[in-house]
């Protein structure tokens, strides 16, 4: 009797895995687009001709429980770890108009231990799994056109706008101490698209299609803009950020993405010639993803991170990195999944 209790439970399971995997609690999914402030800046001040190549690379791993802004338990031991390797090439078509590509490298996987109660109501059997993707996800595009009544002045190494009087002011108490310089603001403006690059027909190991938010890509073509601003006086460095990308339609599987807002807010403090401190907020807001027009219930939601961020600024225009986004707000739709920080790491590198 026991054996075929166990046999019905088995079928039972299989024939109902599929609705299970795609009610999975991934977490949210976030646009690949830089929040990083060096960024930001680069895109601003790169001149015409030049190019500036940069490898990212982001570590998180999803595995608390959040129903709308409080944590609960993760009852089937859920937990997705997203990695992404991303090289980041920007171009200065001209002093005022910038052009960046984002290619990113994924690797997303998850694993969940499922009771076979959930199927059957019997207890006792318990299935662990684990499915997910690697490879080439969807490739950002952007162009940047730099609003400013003044002109990039070459100071070392480096370019930077000029003030309002048309020169940069500067400080140098001696030859290894910071020179700092007064900018007027720059604004831009920010058009591109996500391009669907990433695959979206990866299935697990029963050739089951794998659920959206485990794809590597998205299957549409999806519309960015946004405005950008900066200004730099002497030491400190400030700027917001807001992007917007529009979900343009329901991929061949029928999912659509939802909309979905970024956007940042950063005081920056140059502490010598080479050191810089960053601190930053950044934002994330994205609109419930729906299957076949009707809502999905565990997508969409807003996080809000605090980034502290640690640059260097070598030879040759040569930057490195480190930052570490930790969420202080959370606010989901039904349940899903969040980690406790995000860990990114960068370097750059300036061409002329």
């Amino acid at each position: 009797m026991k054996m075929i209790v166990r046999f019905v439970v088995v079928i039972a399971f299989a024939v109902a895995w599929p609705a299970i995997v795609h009610a999975v609690d991934i977490g949210p999914r976030r646009m690949t687009l830089p929040n990083e402030n060096l960024a930001k800046e680069s895109y601003l001040t790169v001149p015409a001709g030049n190019w500036v190549f940069a490898m990212s690379y982001e570590y998180e791993m999803l595995k608390n429980v959040f129903t709308g802004s409080k944590e609960t338990t993760n009852s089937s031991n859920s937990f997705t770890l997203n990695n992404t390797l991303a090289l980041d090439v920007t171009y200065g078509l001209s002093d005022n108009i910038t052009l960046n590509a984002i290619i990113p490298y994924k690797y997303v996987f998850n694993t969940r231990r499922v009771d076979s109660a959930l199927v059957s109501g019997s207890e006792g059997i318990f299935f662990t799994d684990r499915r997910g993707s690697q490879g080439l996800g969807d490739i950002v595009i952007m162009s940047y056109l730099r609003i400013h009544f003044g002109r990039l002045i070459r100071f070392g190494d480096e370019y930077y706008p000029s003030g309002d009087d048309g020169y940069d002011d500067y400080i140098a108490s001696g030859p290894n101490e910071y020179a700092g310089r007064h900018q007027g603001p720059i604004f831009a403006l920010a058009l591109g698209a996500r391009i669907p690059t990433g695959k979206t027909d990866i299935a697990d190991s029963r050739n089951q299609r794998l659920p959206d938010n485990l794809q590597l890509g998205t299957g549409t073509m999806d519309p960015i803009g946004g405005i950008l601003y900066h200004q730099r006086y002497y030491r400190l460095g400030w700027g917001l950020s807001g992007l917007y990308r529009l979900s343009s339609k329901e991929n061949i599987y029928h999912y659509q993405w939802g909309n979905e807002i970024v956007g940042s807010a950063y005081l920056s403090y140059r502490l010598n010639r080479s050191l810089e401190f960053v601190n930053q907020f950044n934002g994330n807001w994205m609109d419930t993803d729906t299957y076949n027009y009707v809502r999905v219930p565990n997508a969409g939601g807003t996080v809000v991170f605090y980034t502290p961020s640690l640059i260097y600024v070598g030879a040759k225009n040569m930057t490195l990195q480190a930052s570490a986004e930790i969420p202080i707000y959370r606010d989901f739709a039904s349940s899903q999944l969040m980690s406790d920080y995000i860990i990114n790491v960068r370097t750059s590198f300036n061409i002329r």
